[in-house]
């Protein structure tokens, strides 16, 4: 469950937030299932608009992290390959090393970010490290499908000059393009 007011994860189990104390009303079979708003949200439903979402500058540091985590890991990989097979620069078979390190670099940022932002982290190493988790509209963990989407839909953020990354500095929830279509949003923990 999400805090309301500090946007704190707790278990349902609890009443209330252990780090503010904020009571929370309207839970499952607490007879509260008439206090829903005009919009269809109970008080058991996270309110969006109050959680602390994580800023554009926090998401860009992060973005940044992991690009760079998954560049060296994909660097060190095609090193060590190329000193096993001879391969190098200045080689008949370079061109082929380089272009096979490059598709086995989107596809291991396709595994990172897909695999780490469904998992019960719900965040990558850089986003982990700032603080910030992925969340559904439910306020819970993503599905891999859906954190698959969300990947995919990164190239339609990228596309206009990088214009749909740059949306979540001034969108409602700072929201990037591809969180939208993907139905997600990146929240402080």
């Amino acid at each position: 469950m999400i805090c309301h007011r500090c946007g704190n994860i707790f278990p349902e189990d609890l009443s209330s937030c252990p780090g503010c104390g904020l009571e929370c009303p309207g839970r499952a079979g607490s007879g509260h299932e008439e206090d829903a708003a005009p919009d269809g949200r109970t008080s058991e439903t996270p309110d969006f608009r109050l959680m602390p979402y994580a800023g554009f500058w926090r998401r860009a540091v992060a973005l940044i992290l992991d690009r760079i985590l998954i560049c060296c890991v994909n660097l060190l990989l095609t090193i060590c390959y190329a000193l096993v097979t001879g391969e190098g620069p200045g080689s008949d078979g370079f061109p082929m090393l380089f272009m096979a390190s490059s598709i086995f670099g989107v596809l291991l940022g396709w595994l990172y970010f897909t695999l780490l932002e469904s998992s019960v982290l719900q965040a990558t190493v850089g986003k982990a490290a700032l603080g910030i988790i992925v969340i559904g509209s439910d306020g819970g963990r993503i599905s891999l499908a859906r954190a698959n989407g969300r990947y995919w839909a990164k190239v339609i953020s990228a596309i206009p000059l990088g214009f749909g990354f740059v949306m979540a500095g001034f969108t409602a929830g700072k929201r990037a393009l591809h969180d939208m279509i993907a139905g997600t949003y990146v929240v402080r923990k």
